[in-house]
């Protein structure tokens, strides 16, 4: 009996159709390398073979280099730009855990800290690259990377280390569960609050420097008029009254005021800064951490749960979240309403 493999489909055509998929179209291959798309309102049909081009004049060559694929391409890097790894090489049995805690975290004594649960998960890690374009008499651009953690959705402090490229791997190792986490529009949104401030204060260095350069050429463009005015001074209309002479005069003085002030006016307004932000790629790194449950305990008995993350990229804790408001601290205080931090008092934020 003979068996029938299917052919494996070539990497543009995957492309191809992955892509019309992605924009919500619709593909039919009518024969082997010969398709019609629908993408958007825009029909096409399209042929990866060239010796199917005289069978379907009215398709369009699909192939490395030709136009329409150049197009693709060049939509599909606008609109999407992921890429997902692993961050691998990490150590997730550190010795003295309950001692590292005890001491990373305190609590007034005779309370103390127990581990009760550990477990080594992945913790999603979203890295937004931001293109900022500064425009006025020049373009400048800068790209801004934040990487936020989306478990608490903070912001990332050592990205070089976490995106060491001999330490990223397609595929984890071992492979873990994933950690609670939000998601990557609450991501999204977190590091536009932390990238803006850098923004601002990229744009008020340029519009500083850009300042002075205007306030120079305005200088030169006032003495250049203000010479014109002089040689109007110094030339009265020849063959005219006293009368008509001095009319000429107010009125070439007129003309050269407005036409210095229109060029000052243009020039600021060329110079005046724009800047406009976009998200340019992002990548989501899994990095392995471990969660960590654990319980304060006083004479009396437990005086509250709370959770911990212990970090192997940077060795340390990373700061609790407060049972009560939320917020990080590295400090709890028992109280009858449960843990809470040194400034919330313990009491639940609504």
């Amino acid at each position: 009996m003979t068996r029938i493999t299917e052919q494996p489909i070539p990497p543009l055509e995957r492309f191809v159709r992955d892509y019309v998929e992605a924009r919500e179209g619709e593909w039919d291959e009518i024969e082997p390398q010969v398709y019609d798309l629908l993408v958007g309102s825009e029909m096409l049909q399209v042929a990866f073979d060239p010796e199917a081009l005289p069978e379907y004049p009215q398709a369009q060559p699909m192939s490395l280099g030709s136009p329409l694929l150049d197009r693709l391409l060049a939509d599909a890097a606008g609109r999407w730009s992921c890429s997902r790894f692993f961050r691998v090489g990490l150590n997730l049995h550190p010795h003295g855990l309950d001692a590292r805690l005890s001491r990373a975290v305190s609590v007034p004594p005779p309370a103390s800290i127990h581990i009760e649960r550990v477990r080594a998960m992945n913790f999603p890690q979203a890295i937004f690259w931001f293109k900022a374009v500064f425009v006025s008499d020049q373009k400048e651009e800068e790209i801004l990377p934040i990487g936020i953690d989306l478990h608490h959705l903070r912001e990332v402090r050592h990205l070089d280390s976490l995106l060491a490229t001999h330490r990223l791997s397609e595929t984890g190792e071992p492979i873990l569960p994933e950690a609670r986490h939000a998601g990557l529009t609450a991501g999204f949104r977190a590091a536009r609050g932390k990238v803006a401030p850098t923004v601002a204060s990229l744009a008020n260095l340029r519009r500083r420097g850009w300042a002075g350069r205007v306030q120079m050429q305005i200088g030169r463009m006032s003495n250049y008029y203000a010479q014109l005015r002089r040689e109007s001074d110094e030339s009265p209309g020849r063959g005219a009254d006293e009368a008509t002479a001095a009319a000429r005069l107010e009125a070439r003085r007129q003309a050269i005021e407005r036409e210095e002030h229109l060029r000052i006016a243009e020039l600021r307004r060329k110079s005046a800064i724009r800047v406009s932000v976009r998200l340019s790629s992002l990548m989501i790194v899994q990095q392995p951490k471990l969660w960590i449950a654990a319980t304060v305990t006083e004479a009396r008995g437990p005086a509250g749960k709370f959770e911990a993350v212990w970090d192997p990229l940077t060795e340390a804790m990373e700061a609790i979240a407060c049972p009560a408001c939320g917020q990080p601290t590295f400090a709890l205080v028992p109280r009858r309403s449960g843990l809470g931090c040194d400034k919330c008092g313990g009491v639940k934020a609504r």
